[in-house]
């Protein structure tokens, strides 16, 4: 395990940049902080999520953070239109990205921004007394006032449970004592807390550890930080699977599968983050099937399965068929 001087954790070594789009109307107004960690591709992502923040928060006053590792003059001139039209605050902090380069990648693909979420607590200890953590591929669609008023009971965190079987095997994985594992991709962070526990030194401590001993990334590293001494939110506070288990009491929906709704559109979640979508500075995203890209057949795989579970056979054969043509360019490289 690794150990760091005190210093090392200094804002000023972790914060390239900073930039700031204040147009908070009623200053003296308790704000809620809202905190996302997000690449530059993912901007466009994370901008439906504020959207459905605001839409559903419509008379509580936002102060966004965001954290990332770069990002274009077209995205911050579009998050600078969302705190102009909404009358919110949004904040831009670019990360050194050297002092988390020690933590493991499990998936090429997958970038250490996610690590951010560690730093975070740092960053905003002074200025906000808790945040929300929020994945980019989240929407919020009900208020947040319950959550943002919930009584943490001395604990540093808050998130939801994973599946039981999840649970089950994560947790033995990671050799967790207290048998429990939760999704990081919604959380309630209680800085002052956080910041007293020493949860991102702890977090930090992991750093060099071989990537084999983790199933995940900075979920992996918080669950073994917490061991279940975290809080554990109901489920409504992030239904993942896109909202598989929706109860008609969801407050956020995730995506954490392999099916995002920017790819293909087959459920009413899907449809909202649609429209939250269209409601941003971004590009509208119009595409109802999976784009026909060899790339994409997994796509089609699932759009065909639902299609089966929903009744409709021709619609899972039209799936198959995709599927299996274009794996096979896919494979071939055509």
């Amino acid at each position: 395990m690794r150990t760091f001087d005190k210093p090392f954790f200094d804002v000023k070594n972790f914060i390239v940049k900073k930039e700031q789009f204040l147009h908070r109307e009623n200053k003296s107004k308790s704000p809620y902080h809202v905190c996302y960690n997000v690449n530059n591709p993912y901007i466009h992502i994370m901008g439906v999520s504020m959207i459905s923040v605001l839409e559903n928060n419509p008379d509580q006053e936002i102060i966004f953070h965001i954290f990332t590792d770069g990002y274009s003059s077209d995205n911050k001139e579009k998050i600078a239109i969302i705190a102009n039209q909404y009358h919110c605050d949004c904040i831009l902090y670019e990360l050194n990205m050297k002092p988390f380069e020690g933590f493991h990648i499990k998936v090429a693909r997958f970038s250490r921004i996610t690590y951010g979420r560690i730093y975070m607590p740092k960053v905003l200890l002074g200025e906000a007394h808790r945040f929300i953590y929020v994945d980019a591929d989240a929407i919020c669609i009900q208020s947040l006032n319950d959550l943002w008023n919930l009584n943490l009971d001395g604990k540093a965190m808050a998130a939801v449970s994973e599946t039981s079987d999840a649970v089950v095997y994560r947790a033995g994985y990671l050799k967790l004592k207290s048998g429990k594992y939760f999704n990081d991709g919604i959380m309630l962070v209680d800085v002052d807390e956080w910041e007293k526990q020493n949860i991102t030194e702890k977090c930090f401590a992991y750093q060099g550890e071989p990537k084999d001993r983790f199933l995940g990334q900075s979920q992996d590293v918080l669950n073994l930080v917490f061991d279940g001494k975290n809080y554990f939110l109901p489920a409504q506070y992030n239904v993942y699977g896109g909202g598989c288990r929706d109860n008609n009491d969801s407050i956020f929906i995730h995506w954490t599968g392999r099916r995002k709704p920017w790819q293909m559109v087959l459920t009413k979640f899907d449809q909202k983050w649609r429209e939250y979508n269209a409601q941003s500075p971004w590009d509208t995203i119009t595409n109802i099937l999976p784009v026909k890209k060899p790339e994409n057949y997994h796509d089609f795989q699932q759009w065909g399965h639902y299609q089966k579970e929903q009744g409709n056979f021709r619609g899972y054969l039209k799936g198959i068929f995709w599927y299996a043509w274009l794996r096979t360019r896919y494979k071939l490289g055509i």
